[in-house]
């Protein structure tokens, strides 16, 4: 499996992960994390097509962070931590598009 592939599953896994959280919060909690949350999925979309392209671009580094970005995500408990992964989500993804 080449990096793009990994990068792929890595990805995709941590976003459901995401949305799982989001569905399972509050609709309060919810109202908040929907703009973040849409954006990064707007963004996550067009890395997709990026990552479609002939040629690796994922480096050994950027799956390293990918890991640790699933790390917070798995570990958000409250709003503000979900927030944070999020975040950090889209500022990653954001760099690659």
């Amino acid at each position: 499996m080449d990096k793009d592939t990994e990068m792929l599953k890595k990805m995709g896994n941590a976003l459901v992960d995401l949305e799982v959280k989001y569905r399972s919060s509050s609709l309060s909690d919810r109202v908040a994390m929907r703009p973040v949350l849409q954006e990064l999925l707007e963004d996550y979309a067009a890395y997709q097509i990026r990552l479609l392209k002939e040629g690796v671009i994922t480096t050994d580094e950027e799956l390293q962070e990918m890991t640790e970005i699933r790390k917070e995500i798995d570990s958000a408990a409250k709003k503000q931590d979900l927030l944070k992964a999020i975040a950090r989500t889209t500022a990653f993804i954001a760099t690659k598009i």
